[in-house]
């Protein structure tokens, strides 16, 4: 029997996107978690021409039918990719949500989703992921 978990037990984005806390992180570090999205805009403030963007059509997909080398490979990198963090490095993780403007409930919500997806995911876990990154390139004129 296949479970399928529902995507919203495990990410729930609202409320990080409500509080826009990369904007938030780019006044209070320095770090700019939109810069994708500027870039195209910076490359032709440059004088780059004809300047395109596309997002990556790249997804993993871990599927416990692979042969166990593959699987190993792309579930470790997953892994290093931050999806299910081991619990023990969620300690911090609601004290870094408050500090970035989450309200006490709202981070304990989000730290309740990661351990949930930590006690889910494993080498022999069903997983899409599409990490969505921006490409953007253009023409340099001498």
């Amino acid at each position: 029997m296949v479970i399928c978990l529902q995507q919203s037990q495990m990410i729930t984005l609202g409320s990080l996107q409500k509080l826009k806390l990369y904007e938030k992180d780019l006044y209070r570090t320095g770090k700019d978690g939109n810069i994708g999205i500027k870039l195209p805009i910076m490359l032709s403030r440059l004088g780059l021409k004809e300047v395109e963007c596309r997002v990556s059509d790249k997804v993993n997909f871990l599927d416990p039918n692979m042969d166990l080398q593959s699987k190993e490979r792309l579930y470790n990198a997953l892994n290093e990719e931050g999806l299910g963090a081991n619990p023990d490095e969620l300690q911090g993780l609601m004290t870094k949500l408050v500090n970035r403007g989450l309200t006490l409930d709202e981070a304990r919500s989000q730290v309740e989703a990661e351990l949930f997806f930590s006690k889910q995911f494993e080498i022999d876990s069903y997983l899409t992921y599409a990490p969505n990154m921006k490409i953007t390139f253009g023409i340099v004129k001498r």
